[in-house]
């Protein structure tokens, strides 16, 4: 394996330290390759403004396994923000789940203080019902962070917050004034401390406010290392632990996602394994890369985000099944109707079909006189509108029934002339017929034996 593999993968697969470095490859002395993984490195690395008490300038390696880890846990972090702003504030489920995570962060800071604090413990605090001071004061501090998110992070920031931690409105006192006992002590070269000195408290934590102000790193790298510096210079006689989860959180309520950062599980950090912990800030006083606890606080915060979002989806999923069923109450009495109704409706439109009229007719029985000419007459009413032919009564002594209309005067009379002297004519061979055959003189069926009357 070459040497810029080794420094590829202890850099980009694992930020490890020289140790590990050692113990990996089996090699006790391992001065050229550490010296090849620092050259890989430093491209990436960001010098900040804060120092340990080495007085050495401390940094951050960006590179892009951890740039692409710490997009990711934003990105997460956004997502819990924008996912807990689409709680139903009408039925109260986004202070459901703000009031939640509240208990939740109580329950952390007093098992980090060696308290017996139970679910229901807790709830009673952010209700203000209990009476445990120590976390009705953190309680107090959380409360400040979100209402003065805005302010400058400074000193006097610093100053109100340790009051509302401590419960002390009037401090005579503020950063510690007496050395932390060191088993280290009497070392004078390459001495680890467990914290800063008394001596280097004030200049310390200035150059804190001076990073958070002027860093160009994201806000959640910045709030991370705030976190890890307060932790390690320990500027206060008591309350450290607290005051450094309220300056994390300030840091991130003041650059990226406002009041909703006192909601944010960092109080877990609190109960991490102090033996790790411990290690890890030996890593980082020793080296003055602050990359070592970004690492783990990046693996650890993504991880207790994740849970966050899990428990947004279950709210979630409680309000659209909640307000499944309270429509579905809603409609029901609306939609289904009385039977009684719909079987009125069903009869009325079966029956109400429009009646067929009947076809009528009207016979006229012809009546028999003693006239030679029988006039017949039939009616016949139809359903069906038509125009009705002229009818033409047949005078007396005419065998035609139909004489058309179109015929002028002359012709009329002229036909009229014709059918007379016909009529004569019919007239005679009756009676002579009459006369020789000895019956009764019957004038209309001969009449109408004529061939040209029915033609």
């Amino acid at each position: 394996m070459g040497v810029n593999d080794i420094a590829v993968r202890f850099t980009e697969d694992k930020y490890a330290t020289k140790n590990e470095v050692s113990r990996e490859l089996k090699i006790s002395v391992i001065d050229g390759v550490w010296d090849k993984i620092l050259s890989y490195r430093a491209p990436f690395c960001h010098y900040l403004a804060i120092r340990g008490t080495d007085k050495n300038q401390l940094r951050v390696c960006l590179c892009p396994t951890i740039s692409s880890n710490l997009n990711t846990v934003e990105a997460k972090l956004l997502r819990i923000v924008s996912e807990a702003n689409k709680l139903d504030s009408i039925n109260s489920d986004r202070q459901h789940f703000k009031h939640s995570c509240l208990v939740k962060n109580i329950q952390n800071v007093a098992l980090a203080n060696m308290a017996v604090c139970d679910e229901e413990h807790a709830r009673k605090v952010v209700l203000g019902t209990a009476s445990d001071v120590a976390l009705a004061n953190y309680l107090k501090g959380l409360r400040f962070v979100e209402t003065k998110y805005e302010a400058t992070l400074d000193v006097d920031f610093l100053a109100d917050l340790y009051s509302k931690v401590t419960g002390n409105d009037e401090l005579t006192s503020f950063y510690r004034t007496k050395e932390v006992e060191d088993s280290g002590a009497n070392i004078l070269i390459s001495r680890v401390y467990k914290c800063a000195p008394t001596h280097l408290i004030e200049p310390m934590m200035d150059s804190l406010f001076n990073f958070v102000e002027k860093t160009n790193v994201s806000p959640l790298c910045r709030a991370l290392i705030s976190y890890y510096y307060i932790q390690f210079v320990k500027p206060f006689d008591k309350c450290n632990n607290e005051i450094a989860v309220l300056f994390a959180k300030a840091v991130l309520a003041h650059y990226s996602v406002g009041d909703f950062s006192i909601y944010l599980p960092i109080e877990t950090f609190l109960n991490e394994s102090e033996g790790e912990i411990e290690k890890i800030f030996h890593d980082v006083q020793t080296s003055s890369d602050v990359t070592y606890f970004l690492t783990f606080a990046l693996r650890f915060i993504g991880k207790e985000f994740d849970k966050m979002l899990d428990s947004i989806a279950e709210y979630s999923a409680k309000v659209i099944k909640d307000d499944f069923y309270q429509l579905d109450e809603e409609i029901k009495p609306v939609v289904e109707p009385a039977p009684v109704v719909v079987e009125k409706k069903v009869v009325k439109e079966e029956v109400k079909v429009e009646p067929v009229k009947p076809v009528v007719v009207e016979e006229v029985k012809p009546v028999v006189e003693s006239a030679p000419v029988v006039v017949e007459k039939k009616v016949v009413k139809e359903e069906v509108e038509a125009k009705p032919a002229p009818v033409i009564e047949k005078p007396a002594g005419l065998a035609v029934s139909y004489i058309p209309e179109e015929l002028d005067e002359k012709t009329a009379t002229r036909l009229e002339r014709h059918l007379l002297e016909s009529l004569d004519t019919a007239r005679l061979a009756c009676i002579t017929q009459s006369i020789n055959t000895k019956r009764p003189l019957n004038v209309s069926m001969k009449l109408r034996e004529l061939p040209w009357i029915n033609s």
